[in-house]
């Protein structure tokens, strides 16, 4: 039907052939399957490390500034007073916190390069294989082994009892008409 409207029309000949050369154009772009180049960047793991270097990274400038008001406090203190003393401290653990940050800010970009290529390589395997990517697996075990690592490693036996739902209970009441 659609043929026999547009037939005998020349101008509905030429909207027949910008139809035909739509679809052809857009069977083209959609049959494509090429891999991504940067698949990186939809690993959720991925995105995690680049979001704690970050969090890392403002810590650490942070810190920093903090340590230039503790070290101008410990200038400005008054000698024979016992200030220099909690003065000094503070800038000591100021910088122990600074070395501290820096060695987790390395350690998250050399962990962001290996997933990079973890990530790489398996995406390709999978993309190979036809199979999705990210594997939803890998997530979920990396958010449980964050969850165990953030979580408070202290043990509060009544916290746990209350977590639990022991020590609530009420103790029952002897039974009526008897002993």
């Amino acid at each position: 039907m659609f043929f026999a409207v547009f037939a005998d029309v020349p101008r509905g000949t030429s909207v027949f052939m910008r139809l035909i050369t739509l679809c052809i154009l857009s069977l083209c772009l959609l049959a494509c399957n090429k891999p991504d180049p940067n698949p990186e960047l939809k690993d959720p793991i991925f995105t995690d490390y680049q979001s704690q270097l970050g969090a890392t990274a403002a810590a650490l400038e942070s810190e920093k500034k903090g340590l230039e008001g503790f070290e101008k406090e410990l200038a400005e203190v008054v000698p024979q007073t016992g200030q220099i003393k909690y003065a000094q401290k503070r800038v000591r653990e100021s910088k122990e916190k600074i070395i501290r940050l820096e060695q987790e800010k390395q350690y998250l970009e050399l962990k962001i390069e290996a997933r990079r290529k973890e990530s790489k390589r398996s995406y390709n395997k999978a993309f190979k294989k036809g199979e999705p990517w990210p594997d939803p697996q890998e997530w979920a075990s990396y958010q449980t082994q964050q969850r165990f690592r953030n979580a408070k490693k202290s043990w509060d036996v009544k916290e746990r009892m209350k977590e639990v739902g022991l020590g609530e209970e009420k103790t029952p009441e002897p039974a009526a008409g008897g002993h």
